[in-house]
């Protein structure tokens, strides 16, 4: 596949972040002020808001605006949204384009003007395009509305009669959102926490006004995005909040055992809960594993994706499925709580990246040659392009890939199982396509090769014990080693059991 036939970044802009959030809340409408075509940042996710009832407005700018910044224009804009839905909120944000026009200031001063001329309350959120990520938009974004909104009259602090919880991350736009939330809602109540507010999903300007009345914030990516609104909480009401991602067996455990320091109340229903849930699903993945494990265990794989999802899929895939991580992506910059684990995988021979561009992507996959790669719809068309046949959506941008991959649970013990499940799904079809295009795996002497009966029969014999769906992998790998070594006479015994040790020093390195 040429690059020239993709041209979506690996990720998107700071006010997709933002209009993101917006979209994610009840009766809240985003208004960009830029050009028309900059709106349609993703056509798609459009039409799935628009069905699900949300609406997007845009100033439209023309050429003949340039001067004057479009202000005219934007002013419609929020008066059309307000006279034709009624929104309960309206966020004003900007592009890489009017960001040329206009600083935030200026913007800041014309949303003021906008307050006196309509009855919904109207939010500037200046998206510096280009500097901030879409990660960024959405801390951004949180952490604006939080401000605003939020009770400032309030003490902090829950009502004393049952452990309450803020949970500030589920947003559209990032992958396995929903999914995410559920296990996590299921993960508390079932240690019998109460639920204060979720922030953005579904939520109201209500919701983001009864965030100090909790006892601490969840947050459900804390290493991309959410930290700066817990952190106005912590700084204002004194809620104290909480980073732990609950990724695989070990990963849940440690979320739910450090919650207990917060609330020594649930100690025993904590006890409780991870015993049963080892029971149901830590039995069936240690079952599953006991038939699938030696087949996938050390199998080479790439992750890419966020902070949060880079680390928690690492794990799982590692330490619960037994895979060798041959190159971790990262696609925003590295968060500097993760820099000894990410340092630590590249002391153990993975190949880290941060910001990987499309070129980058590709080129790590070629030379690392991983059998299965999990990432976003840029990682898929470039796996493609590297030759890699499966592939596992796990990642942002995910607008192009099948609804039924948006809600599986990667979280929790649950989503060790269901982790488990898609990589033998896809292992097993690797090996069903490999036999019908190899449908006779007679090992001969390759051209340039002479074999010794003998020879034949050790190398024959050491591929045997090789998994089916590596084994032409481990084949090429020997036989270019011999290659270089053996010239103008017949492979002997020796030479082959010197070139399989050499092919396993070098897959090890």
């Amino acid at each position: 596949m040429s690059r020239s036939l993709y041209s979506e970044e690996v990720i998107s802009s700071s006010f997709q972040g933002i209009c993101d959030v917006v979209l994610s809340m009840k009766r809240a409408i985003p208004v960009i002020h830029s050009p028309s075509g900059c709106s349609n940042y993703a056509v798609s996710e459009f039409v799935i808001a628009e069905k699900q009832g949300c609406h997007i407005f845009t100033s439209s700018l023309l050429a003949t605006d340039v001067a004057h910044g479009g202000l005219d224009r934007l002013r419609r804009a929020v008066k059309e949204a307000v006279k034709n839905y009624n929104p309960e909120l309206l966020v004003v944000t900007t592009t890489n384009v009017t960001e040329l026009l206009i600083s935030e200031d200026i913007l800041q001063c014309e949303v003021e003007g906008l307050r006196c001329d309509v009855e919904v309350p109207v939010v500037p959120i200046y998206a510096n395009t280009l500097r901030d990520t879409f990660y960024d938009g959405i801390d951004k974004a949180l952490y604006v509305l939080t401000r605003e909104f939020c009770d400032q009259k309030a003490s902090g602090g829950g009502d004393g009669k049952q452990p309450s919880v803020n949970i500030i991350g589920p947003t559209k736009g990032i992958f396995n959102w929903r999914a995410d939330l559920l296990e996590t809602l299921r993960l508390l109540k079932g240690v019998d926490l109460r639920i204060n507010a979720i922030v953005p999903a579904n939520a109201g300007i209500e919701d983001f006004r009864n965030l100090p009345h909790a006892d601490l914030t969840i947050l459900m990516y804390p290493y991309d995005f959410g930290e700066s609104a817990a952190r106005f909480l912590e700084k204002e009401f004194g809620i104290a909040y909480y980073t732990e991602v609950p990724f695989g067996i070990e990963g849940t455990m440690e979320f739910l055992e450090g919650l207990k320091e917060y609330f020594p109340s649930i100690s025993k229903r904590v006890e409780e809960f991870l015993a049963r849930e080892m029971r149901v699903w830590g039995a069936s993945v240690i079952d599953d594993m006991d038939i699938s494990g030696f087949t996938i265990a050390d199998s080479p794989v790439a992750v890419f994706g966020s902070n949060t999802l880079a680390y928690g899929l690492s794990r799982v895939l590692s330490d619960d499925l037994w895979m060798s991580l041959a190159v971790i992506g990262i696609k925003n910059g590295m968060h500097e709580a993760l820099v000894g684990f990410f340092r630590e995988r590249e002391l153990g021979g993975t190949k880290v990246l941060v910001m990987p561009g499309k070129e980058q992507i590709v080129d790590s996959l070629k030379s690392a040659s991983p059998f299965m790669v999990f990432g976003g719809f840029t990682e898929y068309l470039a796996s493609q392009e590297a030759g890699i046949g499966s592939f596992i959506p796990a990642s942002e941008p995910a607008r192009y890939f099948s609804s039924r991959y948006l809600d599986a649970p990667f979280r929790g013990i649950r989503g060790v199982s269901y982790l488990l499940h898609r990589v033998w799904e896809e292992t097993v079809k690797f090996v069903y396509a490999y036999k019908r295009s190899h449908p006779r795996e007679d090992i001969r002497s390759e051209e340039g090769l002479m074999y010794e009966e003998e020879a034949l029969e050790r190398l024959n014999g050491v591929l045997a014990r090789v998994p089916h769906f590596i084994r032409s992998r481990v084949r090429f790998a020997i036989e270019r080693i011999l290659r270089e070594r053996v010239r103008g006479r017949k492979v002997t015994v020796k030479d082959v059991e010197e070139a399989v040790l050499e092919a396993m020093r070098v897959g090890m390195k």
